[in-house]
């Protein structure tokens, strides 16, 4: 028997005999509360610092890692980062795996339709630990930091260095706060893994985003003048009022009309027909029930694959509400306010080549693990492997959990048989993509 075959079974026997203690780390995790401070009116920030401050004691008690690093940027916003150190002098060997500590809250609304145990409670039912975060992310997280806990305590000393981080901010896409400033404190690899909810497939390529928002300006008036405003007037008079939600109707219809464009022409060979599109996500106008509405503001965005440039992404959405602008006499005069990249958010695409060294990898040890061969495909959702790929850094996103598993919504669960096959998966791309001394 080979040196990686022996690590490996020592590896795999360890994972069965602390899998209790694996679904029990997880369940602590997430009764640790870290909602994002920016999807809610109250101050959260303590919270994520307190979990933060819960996930670095942990590791330093591991006593396994040569280094524990927690750092902010923000009051209270903390990132935590453990090295795994190896024996080689050679950084090819080298592997990061990463995910976000910050979760979305649990709505009023969520929390009345939950069923499965309660959003904090952590229960086991059916197999699942249900609650908030365990499947975006604390269920991934947890799975890496056992599987390089559990290769230490076997006794297998590695070639490269194994580099964990768990960050703020993902939720709200703060990078500046969060998963770039893993990079920015010198923690780099040639190949990094974030254990984002992928079904256990693997995402080489993850689409774009990019928030825009729209100001339409009307003109207010009372109701009762609704038909001194559509309709014809005597020469030389002007509309009492300009319903700025129908001009913002107006844009919405050119956008969706955009939207159809592109799902018919914009195609890729690993994202399915349809792939790029627009969508309005909030909306708001009028101050008034009983008055022709004077402002609207909509926030929308854009999910757009690789080989489409986000330039040319922006520049088409600008043209369209433009040539809108131009053909309508109100907003000639009174043009939209258009804010695109809206709150800096704006995710460039992803496209590792399924051909990369550490994308092989990881798919010979999921089927060393599984018996079986791995999906590889397009992602549906976007995260900070977005943002790290367009740092130089080759990325793909595999992790537990999947997107129809309560993710930012009521009843959020992860499978144990899950959790535990993603740590047997992490635990061998180490022992393969590291090396053992």
């Amino acid at each position: 028997m080979g040196k990686k075959e022996e690590a490996t079974q020592k590896v795999m026997q360890l994972i069965n005999e602390k899998e209790k203690e694996i679904v029990q780390f997880a369940r602590e995790y997430v009764r640790h509360k870290s909602i994002n401070t920016d999807l809610v009116e109250e101050d959260t920030t303590d919270q994520v610092k307190e979990c933060q401050s819960w996930l670095a004691d942990q590791l330093r008690a591991m006593g396994i890692f040569s280094k524990v690093d927690i750092w902010e940027v923000e009051k209270n916003r903390a990132n935590v980062a453990a090295v795994l150190a190896g024996k080689g002098d050679n950084t090819e060997n080298d592997l990061m795996l990463d995910g976000h500590t910050d979760i979305a809250p649990v709505t009023e609304e969520q929390a009345k339709s939950w069923t499965l145990g309660t959003p904090w409670g952590a229960e086991i039912i059916d197999g699942k630990i249900c609650g908030r975060g365990i499947a975006d992310m604390k269920g991934g997280n947890t799975a890496f930091i056992w599987a390089a806990k559990l290769i230490a305590d076997a006794g297998i000393k590695l070639k490269g260095n194994v580099i964990l981080s768990m960050v703020c901010g993902e939720e709200t896409g703060r990078y500046e706060i969060g998963c770039n400033t893993v990079l920015e404190r010198g923690y780099k690899a040639p190949f990094a893994i974030i254990a984002e909810p992928s079904d256990l497939n693997i995402y080489p390529v993850l689409k774009g985003e990019i928030y825009f928002g729209i100001k339409v300006k009307g003109k207010s008036t009372h109701i009762s003048n609704r038909d001194k405003c559509t309709n014809p007037l005597p020469t030389g008079q002007k509309p009492l009022g300009v319903s700025a939600i129908d001009k913002m109707w107006k844009i919405q219809r050119a956008i969706m009309d955009l939207e159809r464009e592109w799902i018919i022409y914009e195609q890729h060979p690993m994202i399915p027909p349809g792939g790029t599109f627009i969508n309005i996500n909030k909306i708001k106008g009028g101050s008034s029930v009983s008055s022709i509405p004077g402002e609207c503001e909509a926030i929308g965005s854009l999910y757009f694959q690789p080989g489409f440039k986000g330039e040319d992404v922006i520049a088409q959405v600008k043209e369209t509400i433009n040539l809108v602008a131009q053909n309508d006499y109100w907003l000639r005069e009174n043009p939209p306010e258009v804010t695109i990249p809206w709150n800096n958010l704006y995710k460039g695409p992803v496209e590792v080549d399924p051909n990369h060294p550490g994308v092989v990898t990881l798919a010979q040890s999921f089927r060393e693990v599984m018996k079986t061969e791995p999906e590889i495909v397009s992602s549906p959702i976007v995260c900070d492997a977005n943002f790290w790929f367009h740092e130089g850094l080759p990325v793909v996103v595999f992790g537990p959990g999947g997107t129809s598993m309560g993710l930012h919504g009521a009843n959020e669960y992860l499978p144990i048989k899950d959790l535990i096959a993603a740590c047997r998966i992490y635990a061998q791309m180490i022992i393969n993509w590291c090396g053992v001394a």
